[in-house]
């Protein structure tokens, strides 16, 4: 039950009448009695004046300024100090803490006063030495050198972030003799400089800026430490770019030779080149050497730290030598991994070893893991290498379009133009194994992972393509003068239209043919990526380089960059030696549309007269003034020949009518094309 609070004697007046015979007792004048205060409520109690206190206010509110509650009296003196109780221990640890701080400070000023000098003196050089105009940059190298060439002044102030900025600066404009100097008093400690979150940039440029020598060096450095180092984030970026871009061979068997086993990590061995090298002689080092690198292995895998060269070497080697429990146990961490090591040749080799010698379950899952990435592995100088074997040897077809092939359809333009690997994984899945397209050994090794599929190759063939070809047509029929954009990507449409039927050819065709007969159609003289590089270009650019210039190092800033100009004025150059050029007359182009001309013939053979033909697509479509302007030129001249000798007699009756208007010009036209024309026609 719910106990009320007893009425207040005040309030008798307000209550109800009392039962008969009970008197209430009268109050006189002048009674001695003592009236009776009314009881207020807690919550209806009226505030006192600002800094009055009140009667429980001041029984209960602190004392004093420390933040304790002072219980004393006023005037009562101190109490003396009693040892082991709350008030002695917190007085103590006080006093304690503020003596410690005290003394921090005063070692820290003590040590980094002189530090602190000489940061100061070097970044007011630095300011001057930054601009782009400064002139004599070297002898204010040489003045920061002078100041800072002391012990090991370097490695302290290089992972300071504003004076690592200064070394970095010093390493760019200095004389390459100064510029050792300085190396050599970074290399001394390059393993915490290359843990320092900005130490390593100081490590990283001295490999931009370096020579060969200095590469050496720098290499020689991290090889005493490049177990610790591949295991941490910042110094594992730096081993994968000196493994993949600096080192020599002898050195890149060192790098590996460290993960073996501790006897190689203090001295190295020549002869030793591979895994395999270090059991030759004693046949009792491979359970430890095996055993070793599974262990590291499994560490970067579990720090998810696997996009590095040297283990991606350390992996290929692991999974072909041990025995198959383990090498289960390691294909089972890095099948969630697949996209981060197939950037390299060696990791894309492991990633396709991964995948192929796993169950079905697990090779779905790395599917499912893979999809995002796609679209990057399509266009990566050696992750296309794994789409292919995915494509090539993945049984479930049905899964295999929604984790893949959609993703290459929903990006095929992107994947199109970005150059040879796109187009080589885009034209697989449409006409695979085709020569025109890809290298024969490149198609003998993609075929030697079929002994890991159990479904016949053409049954899968059919079904990916069933599953690509309404995107492409869709495609081609959006943005039909893409797939005629230059030479190689109208290569690449040739290839897919040789496996096209029926009403997906006839569709295809047309919308070609309209690109085809337009009359103000022209491209590029060299094709392009999308990055605005000619193609020819791109295959002369090494990996490295390629790789830099797809990433960009693009900062997007309010300011305009100082070099905009520079690069405005080199692709305004690249346009002018790149002009714009009629389709029909390009070389490229030619070849193209001659392949796409000669199918003809042979669609006739497989499915008909009645099959869908691109001669007579674009003899449909080719209106007078077409037609004066091509029979004026050799190229396009010979275009018509090879409609007329591919079509069916009605395409040829109805072309040899055009062209008879215009005999008297083809008579004038002293090319080869017009006199084979008259010569063919009997016009």
């Amino acid at each position: 039950m719910i106990q009320t609070k007893k009425r207040a004697v005040g309030d008798a007046d307000k209550a109800p009448a009392k039962k008969e015979g009970v008197k209430k007792p009268k109050s006189d004048a002048g009674s001695t009695d003592k009236a009776v205060k009314k009881f207020t409520p807690k919550f209806d109690r009226k505030p006192g004046p600002v800094g009055e206190k009140g009667k429980f206010q001041k029984k209960f509110t602190p004392g004093g300024k420390g933040g304790g509650k002072d219980f004393r009296e006023k005037g009562a003196e101190k109490k003396p100090f009693v040892a082991n109780t709350p008030e002695s221990k917190r007085e103590y640890w006080t006093g304690l803490k503020k003596k410690q701080k005290e003394l921090r400070e005063q070692r820290r000023k003590a040590k980094t006063k002189d530090l602190y000098e000489l940061s100061v003196g070097a970044k007011k050089i630095y300011e001057t030495l930054k601009r782009k105009s400064t002139e004599n940059k070297e002898q204010l190298v040489v003045d920061l050198h002078a100041k800072l060439n002391k012990d090991n002044t370097y490695s302290r102030i290089a992972t300071s972030h504003d004076t690592a900025r200064v070394v970095q600066c010093m390493i760019k404009n200095a004389s390459e003799e100064l510029r050792d100097q300085i190396a050599d008093k970074l290399i001394a400690d390059i393993y915490e400089l290359s843990t320092s979150k900005y130490g390593h940039h100081c490590v990283t440029c001295l490999l931009k800026n370096g020579s060969k020598a200095l590469w050496a060096k720098v290499t020689d450095g991290i090889i005493k430490n490049v177990v610790k180092m591949c295991s941490h984030v910042f110094a594992g970026s730096i081993v994968d770019s000196v493994y993949n871009e600096y080192a020599t061979n002898e050195q890149k068997a060192f790098l590996r030779q460290a993960f073996y086993s501790e006897i190689f990590q203090t001295s190295k061995d020549k002869s030793v080149t591979c895994m395999k090298d270090t059991w030759k002689t004693d046949g009792f080092m491979k359970k430890t050497v095996l055993s070793t690198v599974k262990g590291h292995l499994v560490q970067a895998a579990n720090k998810q730290l696997t996009d590095n060269g040297l283990l991606h070497a350390l992996l290929l080697d692991y999974l072909q030598e041990a025995v198959e429990v383990d090498r289960n146990e390691v294909i089972e961490l890095y099948l969630p991994h697949l996209a981060a090591i197939s950037s390299t040749k060696d990791g894309t080799s492991a990633a396709i070893f991964c995948f192929v010698n796993s169950v079905v379950k697990d090779r779905r899952a790395a599917l499912k893991t893979l999809k995002q990435y796609v679209e990057k592995l399509s266009v990566h100088e050696h992750g296309h290498r794994l789409i292919l074997c995915i494509l090539n040897c993945y049984d479930d077809t049905v899964i295999l379009g929604k984790q893949v092939v959609s993703v290459i359809m929903e990006h095929a333009e992107a994947i199109v133009a970005s150059g040879e690997w796109g187009r080589k994984v885009f034209g697989w899945v449409f006409s695979p194994a085709d020569k025109d397209l890809l290298h024969p050994t490149q198609i003998e090794i993609l075929d030697g992972y079929l002994q890991y599929s159990k479904k016949d190759k053409d049954i899968r063939r059919r079904e990916i393509l069933g599953a690509a070809v309404e995107p492409f047509c869709k495609a081609v029929e959006a943005n039909a003068e893409f797939w005629l954009r230059g030479g190689h990507t109208a290569l690449l449409t040739a290839a897919i239209v040789k496996g096209l039927k029926g009403e997906q050819l006839r569709r295809v065709h047309q919308a070609l043919a309209a690109v085809v007969a337009n009359p103000e159609w022209k491209i590029q003289e060299t094709e392009v990526n999308l990055e605005g590089v000619p193609m020819v270009e791109e295959k002369k650019k090494t990996p490295a380089a390629a790789e830099n210039a797809r990433k960009g190092n693009r900062v997007k800033k309010v300011k305009k960059s100082p070099f905009a100009e520079e690069k405005e004025k080199a692709l305004e150059k690249r346009l002018l030696l790149n002009p714009l050029v009629p389709g029909v007359e390009q070389a490229g182009m030619h070849i193209a549309l001659k392949k796409i001309i000669k199918l003809d013939q042979e669609k006739r053979q497989e499915e008909g007269d009645d099959c869908s033909q691109f001669g007579s697509a674009v003899v449909e479509q080719l209106s007078d003034e077409v037609i004066k302007s091509w029979t004026a030129q050799n190229r396009p001249s010979f275009l018509l020949l090879l409609m007329f000798e591919n079509s069916t007699e009605p395409v040829q009756k109805q072309l040899k009518q055009k062209l008879k208007a215009l005999k008297g010009e083809l008579k004038k036209a002293g090319h080869a094309g017009a006199k084979l024309l008259l010569e063919k026609l009997k016009l």
